[in-house]
């Protein structure tokens, strides 16, 4: 401790030596010679033992701090001993021996280095002290003071070793450990025979000590003992186990480990091993946690841990038996250890491990999966779960050697315990077994089914286990169908109503659709028997029954419909296995199917379910069996997606008495048949015979859940679905009147609909009204009217009230319309309404939405005498009344002004004589009123189809005098008035003939003349409108007229066949004339002339009148121009009106 502050250093001595150095300085003893202090007598007499103890002790204490500053003569040292030396004996005060250790030591530190020989006899003292465990502190002072703190053994060189095994017996104390370290270091050659009891005694207090001072002081000294010395071989157990239990203490792991890589770098490195192997195997260790935790961790450091030690050869397969042994401590501390090595091994050098060293550590990992079930300690659980973790990372990413069925085995043991990751992988692994070539593969896939489905609760999992299912029914399907089925889907999958897995529900459900769809044997009955539980299942009905309170489910809770998805897609999937099963065999699943889905509906409307999804499940339905069509053979088809009609050969609609009722009935009007249907076929009176190969599917349960969803649904957008396609489905007679579907009660429920249906429906956009009710209504009754022998007078009465209820509303353009149908479909009916309904129609104002169903209804039942035969002047008023508003041009487009001419001229025609004086001046006024409006209000209102005829655009426009309020005549009105004045005088003229009784030849060729001539005159007048060159005209009135001579000679002269065939060829070389001469629309006309002259020659003279019109028509259709398109549909209706007057000025 109190070393010289002089001292050379080595670097000094080596300079001095070659003469480099500063000159050396002079020793103590040269500088110390001036300043020694000589002991006197009366020092030594008050030493001496007469004197009392009390000032003995005192004159010891002087000259203890003398000798620590001053240097005695020679053999003052001696003297001054020999003066206390009786003070040290055990009779003595411990005071005067204090005072005498203090002496010495101060004696030492002051004078040490003339003590020479000295130094022995102190050491002997100290040594020799007896009592031997008294003053051991001061004695311990004093010896360090003798060897500078064990660094210096001069004189005591053969005596050391035997004092420190006594001092190790008496006072093993941090100070002597420290002191010892010196020795250790700095005199272990003098120590070597004793270095085992060292190491032992050592050894034996760190496991007994608790102080940390003294184990680290001990842990220095060890260290010294490897470093300085060499560990005997006989003390490497005890060394080892010391080490391996004081490593448990947290603050000296650090150092402890790094005392054991030391050992293991010498030549004691693999004994070192074995030592610990061998401690991890013995059972007189078993209890010893600490010692085998300890064992573990420095094997494993050593072997492969961050910082091993390369000289070492053993490997793990060598060391891995004893840490599988070390397990049977069955202790937590000693597994947790275990646990972190492996861990270790596995992740830097787990692909580098071969089969044998995995197969003990799978037996490592199996003890302890079964010590977390007996301990339960939640870090060790947590570890041993890592550790499979690492080892399935080590598998998917192809490292990992070992026996996978095994390891997957353990996994499987802790599966309910492990992440879903973890699971995921270990179902994959067994799927793959999962497969014919392997033996009882279908009791492994119930097994698997059996744990990681029935009995296990995590979605993810479960979904897996259904995609491992789904997957090997589509791969085995074939062979094995009925297998799987038999001994998998239905026990697993039976009760699948009942989980309360949304997902998991919802999954099962689309592999039952899927595998129902395509299987054809006895047990479809039993996945159809668990797809029907699905969608009657209890949750349904609890989380949606509105009764349960004033709001709906979806409106107290948003995410309470979710429960549903499951049967949503079990109807979907009913759905498309109906529509699979329409066309395969056996025919009685599509039966049942179809079932099914009407008794899920009737189930909605029972429950009044109103969710979100219970309408989507609706509407999908609804819009499924309004899809369904029938053939003439009574074949039930369904309209695909993309528009495809298919009739299945195996199912039918049976026919049922409701048709046959209906077609004993006489009919109260004409009936025609909707558009679409088909006709009747005599091989489809009756019903297919039953059999095994054909079905009946009855539409009467569909359209009485039609009727069930037209009085009680409360959502406007599947109620609005099925009034957009009834009428579609209602064009297919057959459908409908092969079972007992009730069209009467059809009828009254949608006429009550427009009234009450607004009352209960509670999810409509915004803006809905009544309106919008009866504009989707109205569709429907229209169609209904095809139907009217199967409905009541009054249901008809109540049809044709509710379509002029309807009159007041947006929805009166429907009405009109349907209304039509039903003077054509019910005159019976109309004719009792139609005198109010005329009345009420002149309260409609003349607008464009209502300009083309109002005059075609007027044009409709001018045709249909029987209904207004009764009527009187104020009906007759009333119709023109309605139509003189649409003769407007600056309102209407032309063909509605055309149309409504035409109307007005056909009642005034049909009406009485008496009435038409009257009806004159009302009419004249009327259309000067609306048809002769000013030329400059109408310039720049000209109709959007005119504005689209480029020839008009491209013409001059033309201007009269700012005083002229008269429209200027066009020259296609001078055209049309000459062609209809040469019509009439040659109609004349061939009523004249005829009524004078010529011949028939004579009376065919007037007819002949007179058609020509009626062509000569249009031709005249389209050339004129069309400013077409004077020549071209004149060679058409030149080739008309030589076609007139021509025929009148040949029918006088000739028979009557050559003059049709001469005529004929001449008519068709004139529309090729006009087609090369003129324009298409002369083409048009050539060709519509041409026809009108054939037709008129092989026929008659009135047929010939009533084609001349339809000529005209032909040649609207033709024609580019949409000027000339209206021009002739004026002429078409002149002719007709000229018709209309001969029919009645000449007898039939």
């Amino acid at each position: 401790m109190n070393k010289q502050p002089s001292k050379e250093s080595l670097k000094d001595k080596v300079k001095g030596i070659f003469g480099l150095g500063s000159p050396r300085p002079p020793s103590k003893q040269t500088e110390s010679k001036p300043s020694e202090f000589i002991i006197t007598l009366d020092i030594l007499k008050e030493l001496h033992p007469d004197c009392g103890l009390s000032n003995r002790i005192r004159v010891a204490n002087h000259v203890s701090d003398l000798a620590k500053a001053k240097k005695f003569e020679e053999h003052a040292v001696e003297a001054v001993w020999k003066a206390v030396e009786d003070m040290l004996t055990p009779e003595q005060p411990p005071e005067a021996r204090h005072a005498v250790l203090l002496l010495l030591r101060a004696v030492i530190q002051g004078q040490g280095e003339r003590l020479g020989p000295m130094r022995a006899f102190f050491f002997k003292v100290i040594r020799d002290y007896q009592p031997s465990n008294e003053d051991l502190s001061d004695r311990l002072e004093v010896f360090k003071a003798l060897t500078e703190n064990g660094k210096d053994i001069t004189y005591l060189e053969e005596d050391i070793a035997g004092f420190v095994l006594l001092w190790m017996d008496i006072g093993l104390t941090a100070d002597f450990l420290h002191v010892l370290v010196n020795l250790v270091k700095f005199n272990s050659c003098y120590l070597d025979q004793n270095v085992s009891v060292m190491v032992q005694k050592i050894c034996l207090l760190c496991n007994r000590t608790t102080a940390s001072t003294d184990i680290e002081m001990a842990l220095q000294v060890l260290d010294a003992v490897v470093c300085y010395n060499c560990l005997p071989s006989d003390s490497l157990t005890v060394f080892i186990i010391t080490l391996c239990r004081t490593v448990n203490v947290k603050e000296f792991c650090e150092s402890c480990w790094k005392l054991m890589r030391k050992v293991l770098g010498t030549h004691l490195g693999h004994s070192a091993i074995y030592t610990m192997c061998r401690i991890m195997e013995e059972r007189a260790y078993m209890e010893d946690s600490p010692l085998l935790r300890g064992a573990v961790f420095f094997v494993g450091m050593a072997l492969w841990g961050a910082h091993r030690l390369p000289a070492l050869k053993n490997t793990p397969t060598l060391v891995l038996p004893s840490f599988y042994k070390a397990m049977w401590c069955a202790n937590e501390m000693v597994s947790y250890e275990i646990v972190l090595s492996i861990t270790r091994l596995i992740k830097k050098y787990g692909k580098e491990l071969q089969v044998v060293t995995w197969d003990i550590l799978l037996g490592i990992i199996e003890r302890l999966l079964q010590q977390i079930q007996s301990i339960g300690s939640a870090e060790l659980k947590s570890i041993v779960f890592e550790l499979l973790t690492t080892v399935e990372e080590l598998y998917e990413q192809n490292g990992f050697h070992g026996s996978s069925d095994k390891f997957f085995s353990l996994v499987e043991k802790c599966a309910d315990k492990r992440p879903d990751a973890s699971v995921l992988t270990l179902i994959s692994y067994r799927a793959q077994s999962i497969q014919p070539a392997k033996d009882g593969w279908i009791q492994s896939l119930h097994r698997l089914m059996e744990k990681f489905f029935r009995n296990e609760s995590r979605s993810v999992i479960r979904i897996k286990v259904l995609h491992i299912l789904s997957f090997v029914l589509s791969t085995n399907r074939q062979l094995y169908e009925e297998e799987l089925i038999e001994v998998v889907v239905v026990p697993q999958l039976s009760g699948i109503a009942e989980d309360r897995d949304l997902a998991v529900r919802r999954q099962a459900t689309q592999l039952l659709v899927d595998l129902a769809e395509s299987c054809s044997t006895h047990h479809f009955t039993s996945l159809l028997d668990i797809i029907q539980r699905v969608g009657d299942t209890h949750h349904f009905t609890s989380l949606l029954d509105i009764s349960e309170g004033p709001l709906e489910v979806s409106e107290r809770d948003p995410t309470a419909e979710s429960p549903m998805e499951d049967v949503r897609t079990a109807i979907r999937g009913l759905l498309e296995i109906l529509q699979s099963k329409l066309y395969s065999l056996p025919a009685s699943h599509a039966s049942r199917v179809y079932e099914l889905l009407i008794g899920h509906l009737q189930l909605h409307y029972k429950s009044k379910y109103s969710s979100a999804v219970a309408c989507s499940i609706r509407l999908q339905v609804f819009d499924f069996l309004l899809m369904m069509r029938t053939d003439s053979l009574h074949r039930l088809g369904f309209l695909s997606k993309d528009g495809v009609l298919r009739f299945s050969p195996y199912c039918h609609c049976d026919m049922g008495e409701p048709e046959k009722r209906g077609s004993e009935k006489k009919p109260a009007g004409s009936v025609s048949p909707p558009a679409g249907s088909p006709a009747p076929s005599s091989s489809t009176t009756t019903a297919p015979s039953s059999s095994i190969r054909t079905a009946c599917l009855p539409y009467s349960p569909a359209f009485n859940v039609l009727l069930q969803c037209l009085k009680m649904e409360t959502d406007w957008k599947v109620l609005k679905l099925v009034l957009d396609k009834m009428p579609w489905t209602l064009q297919y007679k057959v459908l409908l009147l092969s079972s007992p579907c009730s069209i009467d009660q059809l009828c009254s429920t949608l006429c009550s609909m427009v009234h009450t249906v607004t009352e209960r429906l509670k999810k409509t956009p915004d803006g809905f009204s009544r309106t919008d009710v009866q504009l989707a209504v109205v569709p429907v009754l229209t169609a209904i009217t095809s139907y009217h022998n199967y409905l009541e007078q009054a249901r008809q009465r109540e049809l044709v009230q509710c379509l002029e209820a309807g009159l007041i509303y947006r929805c009166a353009k429907q009405c009109v319309v349907a209304l039509t149908m039903c003077t054509v479909e019910m005159p019976d009916i109309m004719i009792k309404l139609l005198p109010a309904l005329i009345v009420k129609l002149t309260h409609i104002s003349a607008t464009v939405a209502m300009a083309s169903p109002m005059l075609e209804f007027l044009s409709t039942l001018v045709r249909l005498p029987h209904l207004y035969a009764y009527f009187v002047a104020e009906q007759y008023v009333s119709v023109f009344a309605i139509s003189l508003p649409y003769t407007n041009p600056s309102k209407f487009n032309q063909y509605i002004v055309s149309l409504a001419h035409h109307v007005i001229s056909m009642w005034f025609i049909r009406c009485r004589l008496t009435f038409r004086k009257d009806f004159v001046q009302y009419i004249t006024k009327g259309l000067r009123s609306n048809a002769l409006m000013p030329f400059d209000d109408t310039q720049d209102t000209q109709s959007s189809f005119r504005a689209r005829s480029t020839s008009l655009n491209e013409r001059p426009k033309r201007y009269t005098h700012t005083h002229t309020h008269t429209r200027p005549v066009s020259l296609y009105t001078v055209s049309v008035s000459l062609s209809l004045s040469l019509s009439v005088s040659l109609s004349l003229c061939l009523s004249l003939s005829l009524s004078l009784s010529l011949s028939l030849s004579l009376s065919l060729s007037l007819s002949l003349s007179l058609f020509v001539s009626l062509s000569l005159s249009v031709s005249v007048s389209v050339s004129v409108s069309l400013s077409l060159s004077v020549s071209v005209s004149l060679s058409l009135c030149l080739s008309l007229s030589l076609c007139l001579c021509l025929c009148l000679s040949l029918s006088l002269s000739r028979s009557v066949s050559l003059s049709l065939s001469l005529s004929l060829c001449l008519s068709l070389s004139l529309s090729v004339s006009l087609s090369l001469s003129l324009s298409p629309l002369s083409l048009s006309l050539s060709l519509s002339l041409s026809l009108s002259l054939c037709l008129s020659l092989s026929l008659s003279v009135s047929l010939s009148l009533s084609l001349s019109p339809l000529s005209l028509s032909l040649s609207v259709s033709l024609s580019l121009d949409l000027d000339q398109r209206v021009f002739l549909i004026r002429a078409a209706v002149s002719l007709q009106s000229i018709k209309e007057m001969l029919r009645e000025i000449i007898p039939k």
